[in-house]
């Protein structure tokens, strides 16, 4: 019996599913810093889940939607933003790791509070458009 030889279907266009991936990123980064809670969840999957900085968990959109929400009421929040260091896409192209910096910034007294750290994000393409599967957020400052 002959094997048949692995077929691995490559992305179409890789550069373009990156810009896609950092396009969908930059509105993400948008509609948090307009503190725009209608918008904040256009790019998650319905069951997307996110590992929080403080290592609590999150799931479904509506308990992410709900996160924001309080963040966005706190008077001395300002944003939160997240830096795209670099994209990856799988083999077959239908999902990608996303790995950066993200930086919160909250009202003090003389100067912004800040918080930093790395985070990885899992992408998951539907359709024509890039959703966010997973994110997990590593704090690297206090």
């Amino acid at each position: 019996m002959k094997q048949q030889p692995l077929s691995i279907q490559l992305p179409q266009n890789p550069q373009r599913e990156e810009h896609a991936i950092r396009e969908q990123r930059r509105l993400f980064n948008e509609a948090i810093a307009a503190h725009d809670a209608r918008n904040v969840g256009a790019c998650w999957l319905p069951d997307v889940q996110v590992c929080t900085s403080d290592g609590r968990p999150l799931v479904g959109r509506a308990e992410v939607q709900q996160a924001f929400e309080q963040f966005f009421a706190d008077p001395k929040f300002i944003t939160f933003t997240r830096t795209s260091t670099q994209v990856t896409l799988s083999d077959d192209g239908r999902t990608a790791a996303e790995a950066g910096e993200w930086l919160g910034l909250w009202r003090g007294v003389d100067e912004p509070n800040t918080r930093r750290g790395a985070y990885l994000a899992s992408w998951h393409k539907q359709g024509r458009n890039w959703l966010l599967q997973a994110e997990l957020f590593v704090p690297l400052s206090s």
